[in-house]
Parts: C-alpha cells; structure tokens; sequence
C-alpha cells in the first residue's frame, strides 16, 4: 500500500474531483429526467427530429452516468484496494467525459438552428458552426490522448482553446439571438413584454454553460496538478442538455403570457 502523503494525493487530485462530478452529474441527470417527461408530455406533436433530439440527448447522459459511476467504482474500490495508486483517470471516466463532446455539440447544433431562424442570415451561424467544430475536434483529441495529469499538461494550449471556443460560441449565440429578437419588436406592448421575457431567457441559459467553462479555465490554470477543473468539464454536458429542454419546455411558459398573434406572427416567432 501507499503512504499516507501519497494517499493524500491521490484522494485530493483524482478521487474527489470524480467523486463530486458524479454527484453533481447525477443531480443535474434527475432534472434532465423529469424536464423530458415534461417535454414529451406536453409537446407530444413536436417534429420528430426535436423528439428525436432530445432522446438522443438523455440517450448520452444515461451513457455518460453509468460510466462516471464505473469509473468512480473502478478508482476508489478496485484500483485502491490492490494499492493501484496513480495519478491517471480509468478509461470509463474518459469515455464518459468524451461522450460530453457530442452531446454538447448537437445542443449547440440546435441552438444555432435557432438563430439562423430568427436572423435569417448565414454568417454568424457560419461563425457559430466553425467554433463548434473545432471545439469538438479538440475535445475528441485531448481526450483520447492521454489520462495522465501530467500529460494533460502537455495539451494545456488545447484545454484553453476547447474552454475559450465555448465560451465565445455560446456568448455569441446567446448575445446574437438577444439582438435579433429585441429587433422584432412590433411596438405591442404585451408582445413587447413576451420578446423581453424571451431574451432574459436566452441570456440566462446562454451564460450559464458561459461561466462554466470560464470557471473550468480559471481552475485548470489556478491548480493544473489536479483534475479539479475536470468536474465543471464534466458537468457541461448535463447543462447543455437541461438548456435545451428548458428551451423547449419553456414554450408552454411563454405561450400563457398574453401577446397580440398578428404581431407575434410578424416577428417570425413560433410559440409552437
């Protein structure tokens, strides 16, 4: 077995940041879960490709649950109990963590749709679209590089550009469909307030996955010895995915708030 101080940090650098990921990612599961019964209860006329969505969406989560919690089973019991201490992360974790890659995409995917909708343009969906892809390609090939911390160093330039990139997507289209949408305004004052609603709501959703991925950067270069960062990484997956089905859910929401449905119907909005 191991001494005490090497224990120490093992138990600090690798064991809790899993740990906490796996509870918060089953936190943020269970409103996933209960925000798709939701959505399937209340929009069950909805394009099949949204439904198909928003399957395939909880499809990854419960994949990405299974495997954190085999990981985490995997690192503290087995690997601990026959002395196994290292400073690398099991490969079910790192499959888990690279499954948040795809998921984040398609949620990414969808919001862009979104604002190709409203702006009716193709550049900043263009822009939108490139930055999602590259933050995917980097995803896909730090994490299927290496599990060691001190390897992990050895991509920190990829690490920041993956944090960076997402964060200027989901600013963009979040700030982008906030324009567009206070452009629209007819002059109604109930369809006023049902737009202004609608943009706080944008802007709510859009800066939380924002600030998760600014704290995972400001971690993973305040304390690069460990995989603290790794937990907020981890969690953005299930904050993509309850974006989208507040998204979705926030329809019958916003459907209740009187508006005139010409003027509605003017902006380009659907509240269908």
């Amino acid at each position: 077995m191991a001494d005490t101080a090497t224990t120490t940090i093992y138990v600090t650098s690798l064991v809790g940041p899993i740990v906490v990921s796996l509870v918060l990612s089953g936190v943020l599961y269970g409103c996933a879960l209960v925000q798709t019964h939701v959505y399937y209860k209340l929009f069950p006329k909805d394009d099949w490709r949204l439904r198909a969505l928003v399957a395939f969406e909880m499809a990854f989560q419960t994949v990405q649950l299974i495997l954190l919690f085999l990981g985490v089973w995997e690192t503290v019991v087995t690997a601990y109990s026959r002395g196994q201490i290292t400073s690398a992360l099991v490969n079910t974790t790192i499959v888990g963590m690279i499954l948040g890659g795809p998921s984040a995409f398609c949620v990414q995917a969808f919001f862009i749709f979104r604002l190709h909708s409203f702006s009716q343009s193709k550049l900043l969906p263009v822009f939108c679209s490139i930055l999602i892809t590259i933050q995917l390609a980097f995803t896909l090939t730090v994490g299927t590089s290496s599990s060691e911390v001190i390897a992990i160093q050895k991509w920190r330039g990829f690490i920041v550009s993956i944090l960076f990139i997402a964060i200027c997507a989901d600013t963009t289209i979040a700030a982008s469909m906030s324009y567009y949408l206070k452009g629209s305004k007819t002059g109604f004052r109930q369809t006023s307030r049902l737009i202004d609603r609608m943009i706080l709501y944008i802007l709510a959703t859009g800066m939380v996955t924002s600030i998760t991925a600014l704290s995972a950067g400001i971690t993973f270069c305040a304390i690069p010895n460990t995989f603290t960062w790794l937990v907020l990484c981890i969690l953005e997956a299930g904050l993509y995915a309850n974006s989208l089905l507040a998204a979705l859910n926030a329809r019958a929401w916003l459907a209740r708030i009187p508006c005139d449905p010409e003027s509605l119907n003017d902006t380009g909005i659907s509240m269908t």
